[in-house]
């Protein structure tokens, strides 16, 4: 499927396209120290029992067969990460701590709260029992998990992830190599952070953020700087990040106007357009192009819209080149605040905030005034959806809404 420079596309269409058009990366294996972060390269399973012996669940004592009296003759101590050798005999009962493994003929451990230390005639330690357990407090080995079951699906590798990789015995994983992704920003009137603004300049923020959107998606990103608003200019800085790159991020200059010479100079360079401009707000007059595996993102230079281009998008591109499908954080909550727009003739993310509301969590629609309003981004925690044909969204009603902040 493609798109004409004049086609507005649904943008769950050209969610599809981005899908689609990913290459997917090589597989590398890592030291599990350092696969935080990383994309998991296949599903794994369990290597051992967990757990894998039969565990007492409380501090207290293990017993076996009852003896000939109501008391218990302790033989013996088992701590966490000892062993108890002998076959437990009638009457006898070792002292057990939490996660030890329970001795040969365990019928069950009675927690130490439960129970009354004595001494016999002969200095040895006995025990009596004071109340009645309801189970018999021993976690079974392959209770909470069998050799050979899923352990993980592939997925970006979080910190517990990790523990559950280690307590699996896993010292290394396979993972997929991080996309390489480069940001160029575009404007005369852009300067970077740091330096004195000129009458007319602005800093650029759509690189940072890009960059750290980027990094926060799990890829590896380099800023190619800022490039003025001139053909040759704008050629010079995407050859070299074509040549270099998985994924190229132009920010700026990709609309209709004199200056706008991004999709002239992407389709110059060789890249194959699959489609620029949007049936979406922010965001409407995005590219979308490859070059060979080089996929090619030609962004607003509005900065809300390169952050939610990226956040339906971008985002989507890098998962996949990471094997993985991105599946949004969609919350149900209740609108706070009733939505209204003048234009329904296209899908519109609309930052909203979270907060407690009367029946949960409600999201709160934030004071926007259009997609160059950056600082709106510091309160938003969400982005409400409203579809084609939608002009008002009720206070109170129960909306779907896309997390984008941790």
């Amino acid at each position: 499927m493609k798109a004409s420079a004049r086609t507005a596309l649904h943008p769950d269409e050209a969610r599809l396209l981005v899908e689609r058009y990913a290459v997917i990366g090589a597989t590398e294996r890592l030291p599990l120290d350092d696969a935080l972060g990383r994309a998991l390269a296949e599903d794994l399973p369990a290597l051992v029992d967990q757990p894998p012996f039969d565990k007492s669940g409380m501090d207290g004592f293990a017993w076996g067969e009852p003896g000939p009296g109501p008391e218990w003759r302790v033989v013996g101590v088992v701590a966490a990460g000892s062993a108890f050798s002998p076959l437990l005999a009638p009457g006898d009962c070792v002292r057990i701590m939490t996660g030890a493994p329970v001795p040969r003929g365990t019928q069950a451990v009675q927690r130490v709260e439960f129970t009354s230390e004595s001494r016999a005639g002969d200095g040895s330690a006995i025990v009596s029992f004071t109340a009645e357990e309801s189970g018999d407090n021993i976690i079974r080995r392959g209770e909470n998990q069998r050799r050979g079951d899923q352990l993980l699906r592939r997925r970006i590798l979080s910190a517990q992830d990790i523990g559950v990789l280690a307590s699996s015995g896993y010292a290394t994983v396979p993972v997929v190599t991080r996309p390489l992704v480069g940001v160029v920003s575009t404007g005369d009137e852009l300067v970077p952070a740091g330096k004195v603004l000129a009458p007319g300049a602005i800093y650029d923020s759509n690189g940072p953020q890009l960059l750290a959107q980027a990094r926060a998606a799990g890829a590896l990103a380099r800023h190619y700087g800022i490039v003025c608003d001139d053909g040759k200019a704008l050629a010079a800085a995407l050859s070299t990040a074509l040549e270099e790159c998985d994924i190229v991020l132009v920010s700026g200059g990709v609309s209709m106007g004199d200056f706008d010479h991004v999709p002239r100079s992407l389709i110059a360079a060789g890249v194959e357009q699959h489609f620029h401009g949007l049936a979406m707000r922010p965001g409407k007059p995005t590219f979308f192009g490859m070059k060979g595996p080089v996929a090619v993102f030609g962004l607003p230079g509005n900065p809300v819209s390169t952050f939610v281009n990226f956040e339906v998008l971008v985002k989507v591109h890098i998962m996949r080149r990471m094997g993985l499908e991105l599946e949004p954080r969609i919350l149900p909550c209740s609108l706070a605040a009733a939505i209204e727009r003048r234009e329904t003739d296209r899908v519109e993310f609309y930052p909203a905030r979270l907060e407690a509301g009367k029946g949960g969590i409600a999201a709160r629609p934030l004071a926007y005034h259009g997609s160059s309003m950056l600082s709106v981004l510091a309160e938003t925690d969400c982005l409400v959806r409203m579809e084609f044909g939608e002009k008002r969204l009720e206070e109170g009603r129960i909306v779907d809404v896309r997390l984008v902040r941790p």
